[in-house]
């Protein structure tokens, strides 16, 4: 009897433990879908297959396609899966036939272990096969048909295993995967795309030191090869001697919640640089950014911005030209299921502080200062050597110049002939401020690098309308107007230094040598060619001497 209220309101209540009911396959159903990249399932069942537990010198992949779909296969010449039928002590392959969450549950998992999601990833198939022999002389060869297909229907699969006596001398585990998933109707995948996800987001790319790592091959559609072992492009720079232009990083730190034994270790690890290219970094190749490791497996991209990196992340280089791995093997636990992500934990919250303390030092210290000056030492390095080409080429023989000839007076040289837009201006100034231009009038008001290249007060001859506030387009060669996105009311008038050689649009000849009309379906553009022009010549260097 409990009392609750004032005197004389007194309510009766009893109490009893509540039990909740926890559907197991719809929450293992949600989990298998949850899955973020298609080869998931290859990165699961190759860190099956090459923990140290499995004792494997060989991992093979197969991926092939039939009626059902896409078809993965692993194979590797580990231990085995023992059975035990025991579910208090549960064999290797007894724990891949459960649903659980394996670790979650108490049940020791091998190095790369997680929840059992090897396993669950295999069932979203239509078919699920399985060879696997033991060193005591005990094989098994397992079948599950419909596995998703059965879980949809909130069913527990029931695979039927066949035991028989095997060679004692050859051990080793095969999983089939068939139709996976079964809803799946993309077209077959190439091996570079799975040679790509395996290098950069699997056991394939670990991004530690490891002893008699296992040899590891790839077949996809009858292609095979053997892919190197290791995250490739940590390798790619020797961080005695990098390249001018990229910049290594290896920065290891630590951090203890203060009041509490709680702590975080973490390694930075990679390079920065200025040419990307040279290293093969893109986002289609899952190579660049920051990426996160646990127990040497990169497993997902995280945000630099948000993990502290400011200038790196931004522009200097930006995120496309930084390939770094952040190490930290404390957040296993702290990862979500289909292990694409971080959950949100006290752990998860230390290793992002940790990294921006590590981000914050980097970018405060000489040699990144000094790596985000390479560009500008660059730029002068370029410009001079440019300059020197440059002056080689305008002192040549072959060099032509333009000249101008005045009616009375001595030939005067204005400029190199055009190569390009700024050399038309050049020689069309000039000839603004010698009077030399064959117009009425022609006063330059203003130049800008978009829309109407010139604003002028303009008069073609004494019997034209004079025009003010008008606008002008220069160009170095006329060849089509319209693809250049002008739109003639806007731009009726084109100065160029010459025709193109197959110009898109009809020219026009008038009774000036220098004008000529373009025209084209609703449209007409004047065009004033300077070559032509009065007292106009092109000539060499002998010629003017």
């Amino acid at each position: 009897m409990k009392n609750l209220g004032s005197i004389g309101d007194r309510i009766e209540s009893t109490s009893q433990e509540f039990d909740p009911v926890v559907h197991e396959i719809s929450v293992m159903r949600q989990i298998i879908l949850e899955r973020v990249h298609p080869f998931d399932l290859l990165r699961e069942l190759v860190s099956n297959a090459a923990a140290r537990e499995v004792g494997a010198t060989e991992v093979s992949i197969k991926y092939t396609v039939d009626d059902a779909g896409h078809v993965f296969e692993v194979r590797d010449n580990g231990c085995g899966m023992n059975y035990t039928g025991d579910k208090n002590i549960p064999g290797r392959l007894d724990r891949f036939f459960g649903l659980g969450l394996s670790s979650i549950v108490g049940i020791k998992g091998d190095e790369f272990a997680w929840k059992g999601l090897g396993s669950k990833l295999a069932y979203n198939s239509c078919k699920l096969e399985i060879e696997t022999a033991c060193a005591n002389g005990d094989a098994h060869r397992v079948e599950i048909n419909e596995p998703w297909s059965t879980i949809e229907r909130n069913l527990k699969p029931k695979p039927k295993i066949f035991h028989y006596p095997a060679d004692s001398n050859k051990t080793g585990t095969s999983i089939r995967v068939i139709g996976h998933p079964p809803h799946s109707h993309d077209g077959p995948y190439s091996l570079e795309q799975i040679e790509t996800f395996l290098r950069h987001r699997t056991f394939v790319g670990f991004t530690k030191s490891r002893e008699n790592p296992p040899k590891i091959t790839l077949s996809v559609l009858g292609q095979s090869k053997v892919l190197p072992f290791g995250f490739r492009e940590l390798s790619a720079v020797n961080p005695q001697t990098p390249p001018e232009g990229t910049l290594v990083i290896e920065k290891s730190d630590s951090m203890t919640k203060s009041g509490t034994n709680k702590s975080v270790s973490a390694t930075l690890r990679g390079f920065i640089t200025w040419d990307s290219e040279q290293y093969q970094l893109s986002d289609a190749q899952m190579n660049c950014g920051l990426l996160l490791s646990v127990r040497g497996i990169p497993y997902f991209a995280l945000d630099m911005e948000k993990y502290g990196s400011r200038s790196m992340s931004i522009s200097n280089p930006g995120w496309k030209k930084c390939c770094l791995v952040l190490e930290c093997d404390a957040i296993q636990e702290d990862m979500n299921i289909s292990r694409s992500g971080l959950v949100d934990s006290e752990r998860a919250a230390m290793l992002k502080e940790l990294a921006s303390k590590m981000f914050q030092e980097l970018e405060k210290s000489p040699e990144y200062l000094a790596f985000r000056q390479i560009p500008k030492k660059r730029k002068n390095i370029a410009g001079a050597e440019d300059l020197v080409t440059k002056k080689v080429a305008l002192e040549s023989e072959n060099q032509k110049w333009v000249v101008w000839k005045p009616k009375t007076g001595k030939p005067i040289v204005l400029s190199r002939e055009p190569e390009n837009e700024n050399d038309t201006l050049a020689i069309l100034w000039k000839l603004e401020a010698l009077g030399g231009l064959p117009f009425k009038q022609f006063q330059t008001l203003g130049h800008a690098g978009y829309g109407p290249d010139l604003i002028v007060h303009f008069q073609e001859d004494n019997q034209s309308n004079p025009e003010r506030y008008t606008s002008v387009e220069v160009e170095s060669r006329f060849y089509n107007y319209k693809a250049h996105g002008h739109t003639p009311s806007l731009y009726p008038r084109v100065i160029c230094w010459d025709i193109g050689a197959s110009p898109k649009m009809r020219m026009k000849p008038t009774d000036k040598n220098y004008k000529v009309l373009a025209e084209g379906k609703d449209l007409q553009v004047h065009v004033f060619c300077i070559r032509k022009m009065d007292g106009i010549q092109v000539v060499t260097k002998s010629q003017i001497e």
